[in-house]
């Protein structure tokens, strides 16, 4: 296990907590620079192929690339920021990381002590075999998957997501942050809060396939496979749909939602924004 250590200092600090206990106020010394730690840590274990990688960060990125390998290969920078770098050197030093086994596959296992004022942060740099499945969290920060061809869900509460060269099945969910997944072969949900969702699929994916891409705020563009064949539904409250397929309309035309089926309506196409234009091509 290699370790590499990079101390530096931080431009911010962190806000005065004031409490008030039975009329006496107690003041917990935040109002201090910030010194930051970083320590690397590279983990490895074999890893078959259709097996299960699973990671969660609090606060973190995820990259995941997969590879012609048979091992599963993590790189995590585990950053802490404390009132001097000493403190911010023990807490890092007692934050363990570690890939366990489970049932599924691997699970990337983080223990961080107990901190009061102080902040630890961990980032993973993820090299896995190119056909395995993913489960991937992370509270603030982006995900970035590619060359992955298994099942794949990914959520992240404030960060991006971005996917290429994936599939088979897809859920990506953003509260706030972009969804873009380009060249996927297979189903996809898609959701974001607040946030542009664009999807293009591989020249090679099957025409039929089910799709479901959500957002409340943004725009979505969806490129489909060839030969795409899908009842549809797509609707918007406050923007415009646009089609360069053509679509059989079932019932009453209507500008803001539309039912019907593009060929011969075998897969399902759900498409929904709450704020934007919708494009499918």
């Amino acid at each position: 296990m290699k370790k590499d250590f990079v101390p530096r200092m931080l431009p911010f600090y962190l806000l005065c907590i004031c409490i008030t206990v039975a009329g006496c106020n107690i003041h917990i010394g935040c109002c201090v620079p910030l010194a930051e730690y970083k320590r690397t840590v590279n983990l490895s274990e074999p890893m078959a192929a259709g097996s299960l990688f699973s990671a969660k960060s609090h606060d973190g990125r995820i990259p995941v690339a997969g590879r012609n390998i048979a091992d599963c290969n993590v790189t995590a920078t585990i950053i802490a920021r404390a009132g001097s770098y000493t403190q911010a050197e023990k807490i890092a030093e007692r934050t363990k990381l570690s890939l366990e086994r489970v049932e599924s596959g691997l699970k990337v296992k983080v223990e961080k002590p107990l901190l009061i004022c102080q902040n630890i942060d961990v980032q993973f740099d993820v090299k896995v075999p190119a056909n395995c499945n993913l489960e991937l969290v992370t509270r603030d920060g982006d995900i970035t998957i590619e060359d992955v061809k298994g099942i794949i869900n990914a959520k992240t509460g404030d960060g991006s997501i971005a996917m290429s060269r994936v599939g088979d099945k897809i859920k990506a969910r953003s509260f706030d942050g972009t969804i873009r997944i380009q060249e996927n072969i297979g189903d996809i949900i898609a959701r974001s809060f607040d946030g542009r969702i664009t999807v293009a699929y591989s020249k090679d994916a099957d025409g039929v396939c089910d799709v479901s891409l959500t957002t409340n705020d943004g725009t979505i563009d969806f490129k489909t496979p060839e030969n795409f064949s899908a009842d549809v539904e797509i609707s918007t409250n406050d923007g415009s749909i646009e089609s360069d397929l053509p679509i059989e309309i079932a019932g009453k035309l209507n500008k803001k939602r539309i039912k019907g089926t593009i060929g011969t309506g075998r897969g399902r196409l759900y498409v929904k924004s709450g704020d934007g234009t919708i494009r499918i091509r």
